[in-house]
């Protein structure tokens, strides 16, 4: 397990596109007190954390207010961490912001969240 962050290049948050209907994803909790909770990714920013206005809210204490969010930009889906005050790990390393596959883990407090991608058929 590293402890360096991942920084892959720049922050693309600013490329943000919808995401092409053959991509079916969504996020699934694997790990923590929300386990089970499926949230299928329909809009291209998704954000984690604690408050109501969260897309995906969590009932961790660990988690912050807004903690992380994943969001679709340059053909890809992307993890960013929101300057939480416990940070977040992607697959056991330090997150600021990278990019995020089909399987990643996502973790956020106690609480880990799983990206899962299938492609619809045409």
């Amino acid at each position: 397990m590293s402890n360096e962050t991942l920084i892959d290049e720049p922050l693309k948050v600013g490329e943000v596109t919808p995401i092409p209907q053959e991509i079916d994803a969504r996020l699934q909790i694997v790990a923590g007190p929300d386990t089970g909770k499926i949230l299928y990714i329909e809009d291209p920013i998704i954000v984690l954390g604690r408050e109501d206005d969260c897309h995906l809210i969590l009932d961790d204490p660990r988690v912050s207010n807004r903690h992380a969010m994943v969001y679709f930009a340059g053909g890809e889906f992307r993890a960013r961490d929101l300057n939480s005050t416990n940070g977040s790990l992607l697959n056991g390393s330090a997150l600021t912001e990278c990019a995020m596959a089909d399987g990643d883990d996502l973790r956020v407090g106690k609480t880990v969240v799983r990206l899962i991608v299938d492609f619809r058929e045409a």
